[in-house]
């Protein structure tokens, strides 16, 4: 079971989120057009070209749902501790539940955005999807590892 109260462990994944997010920021800020993501998922949520999509929207959008997937995160541990084995403890995090919640969480990023949020973008950025996609695997893959890695330290600060 879960070592940390649940209105503490909603706040952790919360703030693990947003700096897992913003640490997502450096991957996407070194590859060339590695921004593009967030246009496109912008774009795809609002199904309007990239293009047109604002900086300001782009930044949300990232941000938001990094931070509301390490909410997504919180719950699939939280409901896994429940009912699998929590014999190995991470700082209070059951590992096999955190393990599953962080590679279920980034799988879940990356299929919406590949299946979701691209084919509805649509406009411009289409002839660039491979290169796209790929940037957007490399970012989900460090958010994910982030997210794993930070939660379980975070745990131990609060």
């Amino acid at each position: 079971m879960l070592a940390v109260p649940l209105g503490e462990w909603v706040l952790l994944c919360l703030l693990s989120g947003v700096v897992a997010t913003v640490l997502m920021n450096i991957p996407m800020a070194v590859q060339p057009d590695g921004y593009r993501p967030a246009y496109v998922a912008a774009g795809g949520l609002r199904g309007i070209d990239p293009a047109e999509v604002s900086d300001a929207a782009a930044v949300l959008v990232h941000h938001v749902t990094g931070t509301a997937a390490a909410l997504l995160y919180g719950a699939v541990v939280f409901v896994l501790s429940l009912v699998l084995p929590t014999a190995i403890p991470l700082n209070g995090i059951p590992a096999i539940p955190h393990l599953i919640g962080v590679i279920a969480v980034a799988a879940f990023i990356f299929y919406f955005f590949e299946r979701i949020a691209l084919p509805r973008a649509g406009g411009s950025f289409q002839s660039d999807s491979g290169a796209i996609v790929q940037q957007w695997a490399l970012s989900t893959f460090i958010y994910g590892v982030t997210l794993g890695l930070l939660l379980p330290v975070v745990v131990t600060q609060f």
